[in-house]
């Protein structure tokens, strides 16, 4: 994509329209100076509104509009090599002006404009287009501002742009939990006001009268009955003391029993943990190594008979090669004496066939005297042939010799070939055989290692168990001993659990006051508990007719006496009145939760008594209210003060002695489960480990094994090994032997071609001659010499062949000979083995007699040691039997004793109650009264006049509704704001990933343009430079600049340069940027401006290099940067009206 076309109308000093034509590669814009070249550049910068107004040298938009034409509008059209076309058109008004875009003739938004450039590579800081005071400005610039140049091509801002979404986000956040924490402090204030919500009702002075008169009354009645009450207790808690004082007697002398017979457990298990010790376990360890002796025996023996029979298999197939072998010897020897006596009668004959030739010669030579010299010639042809002939046949012979036994060598090396490969495969299989068996050596050893582990742990777990049976047993005996005092306390409460139980199954019981109310603070129960006093134990019943039947069945039972509260007979209290004073908590009756029904038996119980905090607030209200502290001291309204030490765990309001009982049985069952499991462990555990012992003895004996096996392939192995060695030699020796062999035979057959060259010229010249020479007696005289010779040489070649014959039979007689030697040393080293394995055999044999003799030695002394154990066990057993029968024994009087303490305590404690309850009736009583009413008179009697009272109003019970109401809305409010929480941490986590993204994505830019910078530098200075950074750590909190080294000079920054060098650095650094950012087309105005002429043939010859990636369109009136063009277009001035003409272009070359 490139530019092709720009038309101007009317924009800047181009009044007329104008077309411009571009082309691909490098085009310069040329022309006089102020004739308007730079304005073609200020056209493109306008049209794709790659530039502000005042970049492009106008204050206003309006002053792109040419004056001197009387029109206001300009406009600008940008056409591409794609046939894009863009175009900008403005229209100045009586208000301002108008500013229009169009994307191929369809009118769009200049947003719309930049997003279509930069999917093209065309950005505003792509620097695609370089002003005249764009170098100037970077040069000017402070070393922070370049920096930023950096930050805009990275995208910096956009990483920025995304903190500040998030930091506004993060404000959203904040201000949702803000509003969050209002409304948590809006409903803390609900609840507050909720909680100190009370019933507020109009209290009638003579309805209160009434009441304080009716309770005075009550209490005067109810006085009498507690006088009677502890003189029924008093003579109990005697009885119970004597019974008391009996039961320690025989504790005592249990406790003397039981420690006797402890003492004697303990002595028995120190002696059992001494037998136990490494005696026990030296026997355990010797048999189990004795078996695994006798293993490793039995396998070896197994194994020896195994390679035994192996080695006579072998001694067997030896004895046939040998036999085999001695007939072939046997066969060649017979040969050879065949041979001896064939070469004797040879050289016999030999001898008489050269007498004969030696006569032929003397014959040819007597008559070769008398004939002419042809003759002579003929006759010592005839002598050369036949030596010559006598010398090939010779050298034949050789020959074949040589052939015979280089056969026979062949026949050796074919057989050491064979024996090689086998002994390769048999090291392979061995090996391999090797291998295997130290992969199951490893892995036994590791699984040893772990059965050395897992016996380690279940000792160890067994010595776990046995010590954690003796603290278990004792909180057996110490639950046993506290739930027999539990049982105790329940049997002796004033009113019993029995008798209570036996009740609250009949129609109309509805339980004891402290099993009907709950305190809703634990540190209120003492002060509660002490409030009730008696009245705890009271049975809350429906009506009085039901009263009368209880009352009626513990009569006729005997089971006791209890105090009933009817609750259609109870009276109902009047509002109680506001309270005040420092240390108040409440009244009692608020602190205690209940249903409604029981509103009426709980008000007769605690009436207007207050709960203070302490002693002292109580004192300065004593004698406005009937007071408690939190510790417990009771302070009357008559001035009566009761305190002390009190018992921890007095039955009342949060005591739930019969669930306690119930806690303990159970955790009872499950102690003793776990004593039966622990005892069934260790049984289990030393099973475990015995067997684990018996497989890790199994694995000794298997590494034994194997260690072996693995020794004996090792050895096995070295023997193929040396055997290798020697087939290898015997090897070379063969192939080197045959090389020699083949050259001989290569020599001999030269010389043999040679002679039967020789000799056909010697038969041509004899059978010459003998054309010439026709005399019949030298004819027949050579004929015979030619047969005498011809009969002598074929008697000397058959002789030869006899020699060589023999020759190649004592070869082969010394290769069996040795044969039979090696074979005999090879059976006679089986042999050797043979007995070697039998005496190892017998060794292995006596061993194992050897382990089962020590073997059984050892079961003697494990049996007379297990009699021992046995016998020492069971004297343990009866031991602990008798302490165990003497600790139940005494558990059991223990409970009986804590039975009494608890009667006696519940009698002291009943006493004191009844004596406090009485002490708090006439301490109420403040006026002296007659009563002569009985109490179901008075009871009818408060019933009417709290009617009275209930009809004035009830208390709020919505009020708790509407509390949990509100809490439910301030959990979920505090459940969002902590997820408000969860999404502010998250998103001040984003923020700090923004850091790192922005850091990162200015370094990758950073980078790529200072490579680019350092080459085209290189390239138009023929120095180096490179970008620095201020801060490479933290780049953003510095500037960056230049550090060069220009042509023979020292490095150097920015401010210390020579102008023409600023301007070389700078121009480096903005085509570095549009390196890194390519683009289709750039557009640079005079640009070369501050340059000398080399560094513009340069800064020319550069751009022509990359011209041919994109176009380049450059105003310049420089002639090495002309000359560098593919075409210039030519620019003036028409002096009519002062407007911009574009000449033409020239295309260069």
């Amino acid at each position: 994509m490139h530019i092709v076309q720009v038309d101007i109308d009317n924009f800047k000093s181009f009044s007329r329209k104008t077309k411009i034509p571009f082309y691909e590669g490098f085009t310069v814009i040329s022309g006089p100076n102020g004739s308007g070249k730079s304005n073609i550049i200020d056209s493109i910068l306008f049209v794709l509104s790659l530039s502000t107004s005042r970049t492009l040298r106008a204050e206003k938009l309006t002053d792109f509009i040419n004056t001197m034409s009387g029109k206001n509008t300009a406009e600008v059209t940008l056409t591409f090599s794609d046939d894009t076309k863009i175009r900008r058109r403005i229209k100045r008004t009586a208000n301002g002006y108008y500013s229009y875009y169009y994307l191929n003739e369809k009118t769009c938004s200049q947003t719309e404009i930049l997003e279509y450039l930069a999917k093209r590579g065309i950005k505003p800081h792509g620097y695609n287009v370089v002003m005249q005071g764009d170098i100037s400005r970077i040069m000017d610039m402070s070393d922070l501002e370049r920096r930023r140049i950096i930050d805009e091509i990275a995208g910096v801002a956009e990483f920025d742009d995304k903190k500040e979404q998030a930091l506004v986000e993060l404000e959203q956040v904040r201000a949702s939990i803000d509003r969050e924490e209002i409304l948590l402090a809006s409903y803390a204030k609900q609840l507050e006001e909720l909680a100190d919500a009370r019933e507020d009702a109009v209290k009638y002075l003579k309805l209160q009268a009434e009441l304080e008169y009716l309770k005075a009354a009550k209490q005067i009645v109810r006085l009498q009955d507690l006088e009677r009450e502890l003189g029924l207790i008093a003579h109990s808690r005697l009885e119970q003391e004597e019974k008391r004082a009996g039961i320690r007697n025989d504790i005592s002398l249990l406790e003397n029993e039981k420690n006797a017979r402890l003492e004697d457990v303990r002595e028995i298990d120190k002696e059992i943990s001494h037998r136990q010790g490494p005696a026990y376990m030296r026997i355990i360890g010797g048999i189990e190594a004795e078996k695994g002796n006798i293993r490793v025996a039995e396998e070896t023996i197994i194994r020896r008979k195994k390679e035994k029979e192996s080695n006579l298999a072998e001694m067997n197939r030896l004895y046939l090669e040998l036999q085999k072998n001695q007939n072939t010897l046997n066969d060649k020897i017979r040969e050879s004496q065949t041979l001896q006596i064939d070469k004797a009668n040879l050289a016999m004959e030999l001898e008489a066939q050269k007498k004969t030739l030696e006569k032929a010669h003397e014959l040819v030579s007597k008559c070769s005297r008398d004939s002419k010299g042809a003759q002579a010639e003929l006759v010592d042809l005839m002598r050369q042939v036949e030596t010559k002939k006598e010398e090939r046949g010779s050298i034949v012979i050789q020959r074949d010799g040589i052939i015979e036994r280089s056969r026979i060598r062949a026949q050796e090396l074919e057989k050491l070939q064979g024996e090689q490969g086998s002994l390769a495969d048999e090291r392979s299989e061995k090996q391999a055989e090797i291998d295997l068996l130290e992969r199951d050596l490893q892995d036994a050893r590791k699984n040893k290692g772990i059965l050395d582990k897992q016996i380690g742990e279940t000792e160890r777990a067994m010595l776990g168990a046995r010590k954690a049976l003796e603290p278990l047993r004792e909180e057996i005996a110490r639950l046993t001993k506290k739930q027999m005092q539990i049982e105790a306390q329940q049997q002796a409460s004033g009113a019993s659990d029995r008798t209570i139980s036996a009740i609250l199954g009949m129609d109309g019981v509805f339980g004891t006051v402290s099993s009907l109310g709950k305190v809703i603070d634990s540190a209120y129960t003492v002060a509660l508990n002490i409030a009730a006093g008696g009245r705890l134990n009271n049975v809350v019943v429906d009506s009085d007719q039901t009263a009368a039947d209880v009352i009626r069945y513990l009569k006729d039972e005997r089971l006791g006496r209890l105090t009933l509260l009817p609750l259609n007979k109870i009276k109902p209290q009047p509002p109680l009145p506001p309270l005040a004073g420092n240390g108040v908590v409440d009244y009692a009756i608020n602190l205690i939760d209940f249903y409604p029904e029981y509103r009426d038996a709980f008000n007769l119980v605690f009436g207007q008594t207050v709960v203070v905090e302490t002693l002292d607030a109580g004192r300065r209200l004593m004698g406005r209210y009937r007071m408690v502290t939190l510790e417990g001291e009771l302070l009357e309204r008559g001035g009566a003060m009761t305190g002390g030490s009190i018992r921890k765990d007095l039955r009342g309001f949060g005591v739930a002695v019969g669930r306690e009982s119930a806690d303990i049985s159970a955790k009872l069952a499950d102690l003793r489960n776990d004593e039966s499991d622990l005892v069934a462990a260790e049984a289990r555990h030393r099973s475990v480990a015995e067997g684990l012992r018996a497989e890790r003895n199994e694995y000794d004996s298997a590494i034994v094994t194997f260690e072996l096996k693995i020794s004996d392939c090792n050895r096995i192995l070295d023997k193929i090994a040396d055997d290798e060695v020697r087939a290898s030699r015997l090897l070379e020796e063969t192939d080197r032997d045959k090389k020699e062999t083949a050259n001989q035979v290569a020599e001999l057959e030269t010389r043999v071609d040679a002679l039967s060259d020789e000799l056909e010229v010697l038969n041509q010249r004899v059978s010459e001659l003998r054309s010439v020479l026709n005399e019949d007696e030298f004819n027949l005289l050579t004929d015979k010499l030619q047969k005498a010779q011809s009969s002598y040489n074929d008697t000397s070649r058959r002789y030869e062949n006899k020699v060589n014959d023999l020759s190649g039979l004592n070869l082969e007689r010394q290769h069996f000979k040795q044969n039979v030697e090696q074979i005999t040393r090879e059976r006679t080293a089986l042999e050797g083995k043979n007995v070697s394995i039998d005496q190892e055999i017998a060794g292995c044999y006596a061993a194992v007699d050897a382990a089962k003799s020590v073997i059984t030695s050892f079961e003697d002394e494990m049996k007379a040691f297990t009699g021992e154990i046995e016998q020492l066990t069971e004297e343990r057993n009866k031991a602990q039997h008798a302490a165990d029968e003497a600790q139940l024994r005494i558990v059991t009087l223990q409970g009986a004793e804590e039975r009494c303490n608890v009667q006696i305590s519940a009698f002291d404690e009943k006493s004191a109650s009844l004596a406090l309850e009485m002490s708090e009736i006439k301490g109420s009583i403040t006026d002296d009264i007659v009563c002569d009413l009985c109490m179901d008179e008075i009871l009818d009697r408060v019933a009417t006049t709290e009617r009275a009272v209930r009809r004035l109003g009830n208390v709020n019970m919505r009020a708790i509704e509407q509390y949990d109401e509100v809490q439910k809305r301030s959990v979920e409010r505090t459940e969002k704001k902590e997820t408000l929480s969860r999404e502010r941490q998250a998103l001040l986590d984003k923020i700090d990933s923004f850091k790192q993204m922005k850091f990162d994505a200015f370094m990758e830019a950073y980078s790529a343009i200072n490579l680019h910078f350092q080459d085209i530098y290189s390239r138009l200075n023929e120095g180096a430079g490179h970008l620095v950074l201020d801060d490479i750590e933290d780049p953003f909190q510095g500037g960056m600049t230049f550090e060069v080294s220009p042509r023979g000079k020292e490095v150097t920054r920015l401010n210390m340069m020579s102008g023409g060098e600023k301007s070389l650095t700078t121009l480096s650094f903005i085509f570095a940027i549009q390196q890194y950012m390519p683009a289709p087309f750039y557009a640079l105005d005079e640009v070369d401006s501050n340059l000398d002429g080399v560094n513009v043939e340069r800064l020319s010859q550069m751009v022509r290099d990359i011209c041919t990636k994109s176009q380049f369109v450059i105003v310049s009136h420089r002639k090495p940067m002309i000359e560098a063009a593919d075409r210039m277009v030519g620019v003036t001035l028409r002096m009519s009206d002062k407007s911009t003409l574009v000449t033409g272009v020239k295309v260069n070359g």
